[in-house]
């Protein structure tokens, strides 16, 4: 902008000198008045050219301050029809009737890398009735490993660190969702990836300080490790893993009875693609975990095999699921069971709609689920 105006300014000076020569010194006069105002307001151009510079550098930082957080999230909208539940439901705040609409999931899922090697996330879910935190931690590079702080999913079972967005079936098997429930601990975790050894995790954790993920307030916490080894090279064909979590928990039963119960849990999983859209997975898990007042600690054990085919070409996987959860092995004829069969569809890479039907027994129920789903 400055040089066109030099330009210009040029042109009239020339332009007023041949005027000189033709006038006389009237319109020499007008002439240098001109320039003088063009002058100004040249001036003027370049001090708000100054502060639109100054705005521009301020929000390059603001910018870059933000470039590096990223906000994602899912949405999933579902229809029961659950045979074991009541035709009318009496508590209205958080009873679900044999019939109902839901919003089973409402994510919002917010991540960060500051600096490289630094990552920070914060996941919470605002469905049903409340707003629940689901992860806060912090993630350290360290070189081949990663050290994790806060509050994550506790890296055990793959199924429990499998995201619900990504899950076939509506939800994890009974034995995921009794010996981990929420899926989430507090605590720190090691993870070492290094060409050519196995993954290791280590971790430690003490519970959420709420009832339903049992919280470890004694001066045992609970250790964790866990072993995965691919089957080939390149991890195509598959792994498999063993792992073991070990500690106290600490449990109100009622009737100012807080006692102590052995927080156990051992796993072995395997993961298996032998062809083209065809995968198959396990897992079985054996351990203790709380019980009544009169006998803290229960033997359970529990285990589900998952076989999906996604059709060649088309947008649709087909799967089946069987599990099995005993919560307490000295009792015959407690254990549940559960078949199901279903079909998904992708819409696009951010929808899909599902279809499960799933026959239970312990108790009894045939439940089928229509569920959409959409992320951002």
């Amino acid at each position: 902008m400055r040089w066109l105006i030099v330009v210009s300014l040029g042109a009239l000076a020339a332009f007023g000198n041949f005027v000189t020569a033709q006038s006389g010194t009237s319109s020499v006069e007008a002439l240098q008045a001109e320039i003088a105002r063009l002058k100004e307001q040249l001036s003027k151009l370049e001090a708000q050219l100054a502060e639109i510079q100054k705005q521009q550098k301020a929000t390059e930082k603001i910018t870059q301050r933000f470039e590096p957080i990223t906000v994602h999230g899912y949405i999933q909208m579902r229809y029961e029809r659950d045979s074991s539940r009541p035709t009318d439901e009496s508590n209205l705040t958080t009873g679900r009737a044999k019939e109902n609409f839901r919003l089973r999931r409402v994510r919002l899922d917010v991540r960060g890398t500051p600096v490289k090697g630094v990552l920070y996330r914060l996941q919470v879910d605002a469905a049903e009735t409340d707003v629940a935190l689901r992860d806060a931690y912090l993630e350290l590079r360290a070189g081949d490993g990663v050290f994790t702080f806060g509050h994550f999913k506790v890296p055990l079972l793959e199924e429990v660190l499998e995201s619900s967005s990504v899950r076939w079936t509506p939800e994890r098997a009974r034995v995921s969702t009794a010996l981990f429930p929420g899926e989430r601990d507090r605590g720190i975790a090691y993870t070492l990836r290094k060409q050519g050894l196995p993954e290791i995790t280590l971790g430690l954790f003490s519970g959420t300080r709420t009832t339903q993920t049992q919280d470890s307030l004694t001066t045992r916490k609970s250790w964790l490790v866990r072993i995965v080894q691919p089957l080939d090279k390149e991890g195509k064909l598959g792994r498999i893993w063993v792992g073991r979590m070990d500690g106290i928990g600490r449990r109100d039963f009622g009737g100012g009875q807080i006692l102590n119960f052995d927080r156990e849990r051992t796993v072995a999983g395997i993961l298996l693609t032998p062809i083209p859209n065809l995968t198959i997975r396990g897992e079985w898990v054996n351990g203790k975990d709380a019980g009544t007042a009169a006998n803290p600690t229960f033997k359970v054990r529990g285990w589900y095999a998952l076989l999906g085919y996604k059709l060649p070409n088309q947008p649709i996987t087909l799967y089946a699921k069987h599990d099995q959860y005993d919560p307490n092995r000295d009792v015959f004829g407690n254990t549940f069971k559960r078949n199901a069969l279903g079909i998904q569809y992708d819409l696009n890479k951010m929808t899909r709609l599902n279809l499960t039907w799933e026959k239970q027994d312990n108790p009894n129920a045939t439940i089928w689920t229509f569920q959409t789903q959409v992320r951002y």
